[in-house]
């Protein structure tokens, strides 16, 4: 087996959670949806409420609102399950003793880092995505199938909406994996030398933002911060998520590119070393 897709299957078995966390969701989500189905009232309800409402026009937009809560809860899921993959990943390593393995194994600490940010930014999102798959496949079906009856669900789209919706998401959320990177990179670095990496960030950005704006005056620093911390929400909600990146700035982006650079420089410095 190629030692990049063993790896990627070990990250896998050994963060589960990133698994667990959507499919407990998705089967949530698929007993209240049927629940709903079956509840006879609510059927006489809807029915009346979109018959005399504007018909069509009311169900279609009910349909889209929920597959665009669906879109940003599943982002929103994404982002916390990669924010809590980073911080522990090389962590748990070092303490389990898995990396003295690797380290007699012919793979490069630049292939390990490599292997980790694309679980972390690109097989993560793949994964939540199936709640924004599942939740557009079943209300095509439901209204497919009970759509006369039950008409709540209607998308006013075909098949080929599932599929578009779900690809957008996709490509979104990698494109948040690659705004993502610089802050990956250093939260891998940090890791290796602290029991609380995700702490010890929270806790610098807020310290440094107090310290540039109170005793320097500075007002940069907290406006850099800023800029970095929206930037996934606009990614994910943004018309053209493109333009978030000029929003940002060019001299932000320059630094923020910098800064992960740095973070990917020190964190193989410490693998490298590392006990």
């Amino acid at each position: 087996m190629n030692a990049n897709i063993y790896m990627l299957e070990k990250e896998w078995l050994e963060h589960k959670m990133v698994t667990r966390v959507p499919l407990a969701l998705l089967i949530c989500g698929v007993v209240f949806l049927f629940s709903i189905i079956m509840n006879t009232s609510i059927q006489s309800n809807v029915t009346y409420e979109l018959t005399y409402s504007d018909g069509f026009e009311s169900n279609f937009e009910l349909g889209k609102q929920l597959s665009q809560l669906v879109f940003g809860f599943a982002g929103i899921l994404s982002l916390i399950l990669t924010g809590l993959y980073f911080p522990k990943t090389l962590r748990k390593e070092r303490q389990e003793g898995s990396l003295m393995f690797w380290r007699s194994m012919p793979v490069s600490d630049i292939q390990i880092h490599l292997v980790k940010l694309c679980f972390g930014l690109l097989a993560i999102p793949v994964i939540c995505s199936i709640l924004v798959l599942s939740a557009d496949f079943l209300m095509w079906v439901i209204n497919s199938v009970v759509g006369d009856k039950f008409p709540l669900f209607a998308t006013g789209e075909s098949v080929l909406y599932v599929l578009t919706n779900w690809l957008e998401f996709v490509g979104r959320m990698w494109l948040i994996g690659l705004a993502l990177i610089p802050m990956a990179t250093v939260s891998l670095a940090i890791s290796q030398k602290v029991n609380s990496p995700l702490l010890v960030m929270v806790v610098a950005l807020f310290v440094i933002q107090l310290v540039s704006k109170s005793l320097l005056g500075a007002h940069g620093v907290g406006h850099f911060i800023q800029a970095i911390s929206i930037l996934p929400f606009e990614l994910l909600t943004a018309e053209n998520p493109l333009s978030a990146f000029a929003n940002m700035g060019m001299v932000n982006l320059l630094v923020y590119a910098l800064l992960g650079a740095v973070g990917l420089v020190v964190s193989l410095r410490f693998a490298k070393y590392a006990d």
